[in-house]
């Protein structure tokens, strides 16, 4: 019991580090398997299929073609099953159990699914960060051209006596329109931009 005690507390403490789901279930299945009651721990992922077995038979188990909706034991296979992420689930096969271990299992296993939760939203927060960065920059770009038309539109105005007030005018309302069509762009932008920060904030 002290070596699977000691064994969830390590996991429990450096799953955190990982950036990937993949580098995440290897470091679990590694630790898992080197526990002496341990026969075969086996993730099958919607991507992949993880594991380590010492005992071959486990391979024909019936369950493993199962997701479990939650954490379970089957007792004539001495399995524990849990869901990881809503794609994944991790099955155990031991020599024994009793009600401490399917304890320590279930709160082992609720530590890796917050562990890969916390490791996606990461993820997905860096690629939203950087989203939103290429949108500055697009802000930028978009707020440097709205300089040229109003530029036409100032210059217009200050000629206008030379130019005539009818082209004065084509000038004036020429830089409007581009000015429109400019600041059209930032809304739909910004909008985009606020859709994007729901995620973050």
């Amino acid at each position: 019991m002290s070596s699977l005690l000691l064994t969830a507390f390590s996991i429990a403490c450096y799953i955190w580090l990982f950036e990937s789901k993949e580098k995440i279930l290897n470091f679990l299945i590694d630790e898992l398997i080197q526990l002496e009651d341990c026969r075969a721990v086996i993730v099958i992922d919607e991507d992949a299929e993880y594991y380590k077995i010492k005992d071959e038979r486990v391979i024909n188990c019936e369950f493993l073609k199962y997701q479990p909706k939650s954490f379970c034991f089957v007792e004539r296979e001495k399995m524990i099953s849990a869901p990881i992420t809503p794609g994944s689930a991790i099955y155990v096969f031991l020599n024994d159990c009793d009600e401490e271990k399917l304890q320590i299992f279930q709160d082992l296993f609720q530590v890796v699914r917050l562990a890969c939760e916390n490791m996606e939203f990461r993820k997905r927060k860096e690629e939203i960060i950087l989203v939103l960065k290429r949108s500055l920059e697009h802000f930028q770009f978009l707020a440097d051209k709205l300089r040229n038309p109003l530029a036409v539109i100032f210059g217009a105005l200050e000629i206008k006596e030379e130019l005539g007030v009818d082209k004065a005018w084509a000038l004036v309302e020429n830089g409007a329109e581009r000015i429109k069509d400019i600041l059209d762009k930032l809304s739909e932008h910004e909008a985009r931009v606020r859709e994007i920060s729901k995620f973050i904030f």
